[in-house]
């Protein structure tokens, strides 16, 4: 039977359940399943005994995994809060990265070092943790890693562009780079100092 866990009492070792069809059962902590202790609202699965008492209780399939993915929402969230009421000057690697992804799209204004080189150390990071992921789940098929390649595509790009633009160029001069040898100048024109007068994308970056 299904149902969802109204209380549970870690002094008395003791709780109830509702079952879907609107009865309540009583159940004792020996008869819990999962490694997670129980809580209320927790959806289980569960059998009844002779005397009314639930269990073998299970937690429900897909809740375990329903939880984490809300766990991780409501962190992403509190870094989310606590990114926008920092000032640019306290950023960090973190940060950085959250303001790059949430300029995914933006090829039009101007990014300083910190935020271009800062967000490239975030990728690198990322991706080498993808890289891991593969090599331990898929025998080293890079299937995270292309996944997280191809996400990060278009914010790394938007980023580069807004980077040749602090430095007084067009992102078009990243083209460069696809050229042997002489592309690695774009590395340099990428680590340069931001422009400090106001150009056609923008007033200074910092």
């Amino acid at each position: 039977m299904k149902g969802q866990i109204l209380d549970f009492s870690v002094q008395t070792n003791t709780g109830v359940i509702t079952g879907e069809n609107g009865q309540r059962y009583n159940f004792a902590g020996a008869e819990w399943k999962d490694v997670k202790p129980p809580t209320r609202s927790m959806s289980v699965d569960f059998d009844v005994d002779a005397t009314g008492q639930a269990v073998q209780i299970y937690l429900a399939q897909g809740q375990g995994f329903s939880q984490f993915t809300q766990n991780v929402e409501q962190q992403f969230q509190g870094v989310i809060k606590d990114h926008d009421a920092k000032d640019e000057s306290a950023y960090n690697i973190v940060d950085w990265f959250i303001k790059c992804l949430k300029n995914y799209a933006n090829f039009t204004g101007r990014a300083r070092r910190s935020e271009y080189w800062f967000f490239v150390l975030a990728q690198i990071i990322i991706l080498v943790i993808a890289m891991v992921l593969d090599g331990i789940l898929f025998s080293g098929a890079p299937l995270f890693y292309a996944v997280t390649a191809l996400g990060l595509f278009l914010p790394s790009l938007a980023a580069g562009v807004r980077r040749m633009h602090d430095t007084g160029r067009s992102g078009w001069f990243l083209l460069i780079s696809l050229i042997p040898l002489i592309g690695l100048i774009v590395i340099y024109w990428l680590a340069s100092d931001t422009k400090p007068e106001t150009n056609q994308w923008g007033a200074p970056a910092k």
